[in-house]
């Protein structure tokens, strides 16, 4: 997982062009998939039963919401590609330090119309942005609601609640000119499509070594979870100890996890005064705090406490990165997209650096039933509520729809690791 962005916050709005876009769609389609993210191509389902409940012509045409998972670096291209195929087109929330990286990306970006967004506050000129993209209706609106790249395809993070808040708000008001607006809940999938077990067990072993805690996976008395978790849990006790916090005596990875994720969060929160709400997960306390440090950061009259700042986000940062783990992500399922996976996240978190994919993949991408937002705007129905339902709502379908695609993969990647 890559570190958060604190840089100074800039606004960049849509600048969609009809040409450009559709020239670096087909960039994107014959040299970025295949030659830069190694995806070969991407596979569309869901299309028709979509087509059949929107309404797409006349004054009072639906409004369209799609808010995919996030589960890999390659899901932005991945979807450019499914909505070039489906016949859609869109304007794409992003976050801002993406348009930071070059001048090049950002105009790319703008003439494909994606607008920046800064997650960690209160942005209120993207929310106006897709606000005004959504009561237009030119364009359908893309958000994807998980917030950050996860390496865990299988399992959809808790997905925040901004995108639901901004459909539910945009929902009654066009409800009164007879307009809907429907969410489609986006699943995608990416999965290897040959036997990378060499290149993955070179990877562990250089990250063994970096980590004094070697390994080899050709030797077939180590399973791979057993390396990942004991190179894992030796990553997780050097960065305690490098913080002069105490790793916990034990050798369970979901005790380790939850214990150094919530010792690393409590000695944060001491320090920049805030309290956990009863309730509140790993990762909701983790995006409590950032949002604190963030706006510290961000603040040029706060220059005093910068230097400070710095150290709370590297704790946050190592927060972020524990409990990003599902200790029984492989155990459960030891395919080897699931066992790749989680290599890579170790490499990155270990190296703070994106890794080239290791082998071709294939992307898939299902688009869900549309949910109609007006039983979420019904009379009687609390704000907040409405908010939590309709998330909840998305989230389970994208579930759904990856486990759908999870049970029809013939290729290498849905099979189990030690099978191949």
């Amino acid at each position: 997982m890559l570190d958060f962005s604190d840089l100074p916050y800039r606004f960049f709005p849509p600048k969609r062009n009809a040409l450009v876009a559709w020239l670096i769609g087909q960039n994107n389609r014959w040299h970025r998939l295949p030659r830069v993210l190694k995806v070969d191509r991407v596979e569309v389902s869901g299309l028709e039963g979509l087509r059949s409940k929107l309404n797409r012509s006349g004054r009072n045409k639906d409004r369209i919401l799609f808010l995919p998972n996030h589960p890999t670096h390659a899901d932005a291209a991945v979807f450019i590609e499914a909505i070039r195929q489906a016949g859609f087109t869109t304007q794409m929330m992003a976050a801002y330090d993406v348009f930071l990286r070059s001048r090049f990306d950002a105009w790319v970006m703008q003439k494909m119309g994606a607008f920046s967004v800064d997650r960690e506050g209160s942005d209120q000129r993207a929310m106006k942005q897709a606000a005004a993209v959504l009561t237009r209706g030119k364009h359908a609106l893309t958000i994807f609601p998980e917030g950050n790249v996860y390496l865990r395809n299988d399992h959809v993070t808790p997905f925040n609640d901004g995108a639901a808040f901004l459909a539910i708000r945009a929902a009654k008001e066009l409800s009164k000119h007879d307009v809907r607006v429907m969410a489609v809940p986006v699943s995608i999938k990416v999965t290897h499509l040959s036997d990378c077990r060499a290149v993955l067990a070179k990877l562990l072993t250089d990250l063994g070594n970096a980590l004094d805690s070697p390994t080899n996976l050709q030797d077939n008395s180590t399973s791979p979870r057993e390396s990942i978790v004991r190179i894992g849990s030796a990553g997780i006790r050097r960065n305690l100890a490098q913080r002069g916090l105490t790793p916990p005596k034990t050798d369970n990875l979901a005790e380790l996890i939850e214990f150094s994720a919530g010792a690393v969060l409590s000695d944060l929160e001491a320090k920049i005064g805030i309290e956990p709400k009863d309730g509140d997960s790993l990762i909701d306390r983790v995006r409590a705090a950032r949002r604190v440090i963030h706006e510290v950061r961000t603040d040029e009259d706060r220059q005093a406490d910068h230097a400070a700042a710095l150290t709370w986000a590297d704790q946050a940062m190592l927060a972020f990165r524990v409990c990003s783990y599902l200790p029984d992500y492989v155990a459960e399922r030891p395919t080897l997209d699931r066992v790749s996976e989680t290599i890579e996240k170790l490499a990155e978190d270990v190296r703070g650096a994106m890794i080239e994919p290791i082998a071709l993949r294939r992307g898939f991408v299902r688009f869900n039933d549309p949910i109609p937002l007006g039983e979420f705007i019904a009379k009687g129905k609390r704000g907040r509520q409405a908010i939590r339902d309709l998330t909840a709502a998305c989230e389970a379908s994208v579930q759904n729809g990856v486990d759908e695609l999870n049970a029809q993969n013939p290729h290498a990647g849905g099979m189990m690791y030690e099978d191949l």
